[in-house]
């Protein structure tokens, strides 16, 4: 069976035309600084319209994960078992996203320092996706 993809529309598509640059790119106020994931028409905080994109460093830390190990995700059957990871973006306290990451599952934990990849699955889409970071500058 064929992998589920994103449904790109308005609100999100600044956010998948970075990742096809190789970006992560996410909403920020440009009112009161927060940043805003998933995307929104309004800011959380302060309320305001004012929303741009801008560009993330790509770099995090595991804040929690979830190994599967049973079918059910179509298209990832070949993948068992996988990890999905929550990052928290180390640009804000609390700003999470999610993905898969390339890692020993044993070598998951909480506070593990990630940066962002991208998997090309087609003409349209390329998925933000995580690796360990290495390094003091988490390269």
């Amino acid at each position: 069976m064929e992998r589920l993809l994103p449904v790109i529309d308005d609100l999100n598509r600044y956010y998948w035309e970075a990742a096809k640059a190789r970006r992560l790119d996410m909403l920020r106020c440009q009112d009161c600084r927060m940043w805003i994931h998933p995307p929104r028409e309004s800011c959380a905080k302060c309320q305001s319209f004012e929303l741009k994109a801008e560009t993330l460093s790509g770099r995090g830390k595991v804040y929690s994960w979830s190994v599967m190990r049973t079918q059910g995700n179509p298209g990832f059957e070949e993948k068992l078992p996988y990890a999905v990871v929550v990052v928290e973006l180390e640009e804000q306290k609390g700003l999470i996203t999610v993905g898969n990451i390339d890692c020993p599952i044993e070598d998951i934990d909480i506070g593990l320092p990630v940066r962002v990849t991208f998997e090309k699955i087609n003409d349209q889409v390329t998925l933000p996706q995580w690796t360990v970071a290495g390094g003091k500058d988490g390269q």
